[in-house]
């Protein structure tokens, strides 16, 4: 029996029960709100006791998965729902938000997971975790068994080894917000990733669209780096796939020599086509020009519930299919009858159709998994006791202070291009732009750490800031918050926007990990931004966000949608996926009355230094940029 841990997901009663029967060690699960997973089926907190008590009566954990990015407006409800949780003691909190750190040690919780969501991709990420509480960091699924194996030497760590993909970089991904602001920090994704794009004069093709990952041939490696548990991706997937998949990798596990058996049952797992990703090495194999699950029925004429078409895959009653509109899909639907001409009826009228691309996503279930959990009233937090999570710190920070503006350029020369305003200026460089020449200015230039630092180039980054730093410079920005363990002790921090703090728990938390100044994400809306108790940090007001921020190459591109360009573009070791037009909103700054320090980005690629003239005086008219949009600042983000 193999010692690593096998988690399942459990987005149903029906999945939990699967996952169960498959002899998992361990289910993570969401709640109704605050989970990645919003459109799942999910279970109310009054059920927990009960799920709790079933699983471990066969032995099985329970992780409970609040990972979303949380508004201030919700900080109260948050509470009132973890304490709640709190009380019923489950194995494990997932969480991405800092502001749930910061509340479940005050209500003296240890049992803390940081979701894949939270960025961890190196050891360097692993020990902040560890030194800060968290018991288990889960991975970023980019990385090579060695970097799983030095990261796993400094703590608990656990890797996704089955499921669909990201094409981003987990809790980077702001392309779902800009579409619509459904973020996908927030557990509304729309799945961009997965659309077709016009690349040139090119038909459209889904550029993006990661295979499904399938480690079931590296469990040994796996094991050997020690790495702690292994996890199964699919809250959004039905019963039938937990048991298959489950079943599969208990069997590999427990005896490698029936692995062949076990990757015969994923055959049928109607995922796409597979890929062992950064793990296996072949990560040019890694995009598919098919972007949807299941196995491809062919293409059916639709006539009210009929679908007619010929195909040579089985089908039988009770199976579930989805049908393909263009780049949408639909519901599942059930097949209720079928005919020798295959012509099959389905479990709802849709419009006719000439030619739609039908996929079986499932079989008829095999097992019934019929289970229904007891509510138990719960008791509520005591309003002493909210009150007291909720207090913040703000003694000396709302001072109104000189109006500040922080400016990101893409390389030091691009100083002397930036005219004088009524605000004190700081710049921010990247940290490998670094001149001597610039000692003068050391005062006004945060140098910033990139946000993905591979393993091998931890040891030449902390080098290169002691170097900068014993030349007189003392402030760095940071893009993740482990980077701090990078820093002398004596820096002046600032933490830029990849750093979350969408609510003032987080704030009070990177607060206490010694960060002085803070932009705000760039993903936020102005009632969030009017909601914060403390009016220090730093609001971005001009920016070119990167939708896509992925270690997967992607060749440079223009590409289009039905309604916008995008840019696609490889700096370093990560390609990023920008819109062509800025986001702006000068026009805002009178509606921010309680803030006088702002963020201006000129570093991106669709910002030109011909363009500054034209930013600064819009800047100074509070009007905004020709051709930009609002992102989140107009309809909101959800």
């Amino acid at each position: 029996m193999s010692t690593i841990e096998l988690l399942a997901p459990a987005g149903s009663t029906e999945a939990l029960l699967a996952a169960i029967e498959a002899a998992c060690d361990a289910v993570y699960l969401g709640l109704d709100d605050f989970n990645a997973r919003s459109r799942a089926k999910n279970f109310t907190v009054e059920e927990l006791p009960d799920i709790i008590a079933y699983c471990h009566q066969r032995s099985v954990k329970v992780f409970v998965t609040l990972n979303t990015l949380i508004k201030n407006n919700e900080l109260t409800s948050l509470i009132r729902l973890l304490y709640q949780i709190v009380a019923c003691q489950p194995d494990a909190i997932i969480i991405q938000d800092f502001a749930l750190l910061n509340l479940l040690q005050k209500l003296g919780y240890k049992h803390i997971h940081f979701s894949t969501q939270a960025g961890i991709h190196n050891s360097l990420g692993v020990t902040f975790a560890s030194n800060n509480g968290v018991e288990r960091s889960i991975l970023a699924r980019e990385l090579t068994l060695e970097e799983i194996r030095l990261a796993s030497q400094k703590g608990q760590t656990e890797i996704f080894v089955h499921g669909a993909l990201c094409y981003s970089l987990s809790g980077y991904c702001l392309f779902s917000s800009y579409l619509g602001g459904m973020s996908a920090n927030r557990g509304k994704c729309k799945q961009p990733c997965r659309r077709a794009f016009n690349i040139a004069k090119r038909k459209k093709l889904p550029i993006f669209s990661l295979r499904d990952l399938e480690l079931i041939d590296f469990l040994p490696q796996l094991q050997a780096t020690g790495v702690r548990s292994l996890k199964i991706e699919g809250r959004m997937k039905r019963a039938e796939y937990v048991s298959q998949v489950l079943r599969a990798y208990r069997i590999a596990l427990d005896d490698q020599s029936r692995l062949e058996e076990a990757k015969k049952l994923l055959e049928e797992d109607y995922g796409r086509i597979k890929t062992s990703y950064f793990t296996g090495g072949n990560v040019a194999e890694s995009i598919t020009d098919q972007p949807f699950a299941g196995i491809h029925l062919g293409e059916a004429k639709v006539r009210g519930n009929k679908l007619i078409f010929f195909t040579f895959v089985d089908c039988s009653i009770g199976d579930k299919v989805k049908l393909y509109f263009g780049e949408e899909d639909s519901d599942t639907y059930t097949i209720l009858s079928l005919d020798s001409d295959r012509e099959i009826t389905i479990s709802k009228t849709l419009p006719n159709a000439e030619k739609v691309a039908v996929y079986k996503v499932s079989q008829q279930a095999k097992a019934n998994y019929s289970h229904s959990f007891k509510r138990t009233q719960l008791a509520k937090i005591p309003q002493t006791k909210l009150k007291e999570l909720t207090s913040l710190n703000l003694a000396q920070v709302n001072k109104k202070e000189a109006a500040k503006l922080y400016l990101r350029l893409a390389c030091p020369a691009d100083i002397n291009l930036i005219p004088k305003t009524k605000y004190t200026h700081h710049y921010i460089i990247p940290l490998d732009e670094y001149k001597t020449s610039l000692n003068n200015h050391a005062k006004n230039i945060y140098w910033e750490l990139p946000l993905f630092i591979a393993e091998a180039d931890l040891a030449k980054t902390k080098l290169l800031i002691t170097s900068i730093h014993q030349k007189g410079h003392n402030s760095f920005a940071i893009s993740h918050i482990s980077q701090l363990l990078l820093l002398p002790a004596t820096t002046n921090i600032l933490a830029n926007e990849h750093i979350y703090t969408l609510n003032d728990l987080a704030i009070e938390q990177i607060k206490l990990w010694g960060v002085s100044s803070y932009i705000l994400p760039l993903e936020n809306d102005i009632p969030n931004l009017n909601h914060y108790s403390y009016h220090d940090g730093i609001v971005p007001i001009f920016f070119t966000p990167a939708l896509f921020t992925s270690r997967m190459p992607v060749k440079e591109a223009v590409i289009k949608d039905n309604k916008n360009t995008y840019q696609v573009v490889r700096k370093g070791k990560l390609t990023y996926t920008y819109p062509i037009n800025p986001i702006s909103i000068f026009s805002f700054i009178n509606k921010l009355k309680d803030y006088t320090n702002f963020f201006i980005d000129l570093s991106t690629p669709n910002i030109t230094r011909e363009n500054f003239a034209e930013i600064f005086n819009n800047l100074a008219e509070k009007s905004n940029q020709a051709s930009s949009s609002k992102f989140n600042f107009k309809k909101g983000l959800w």
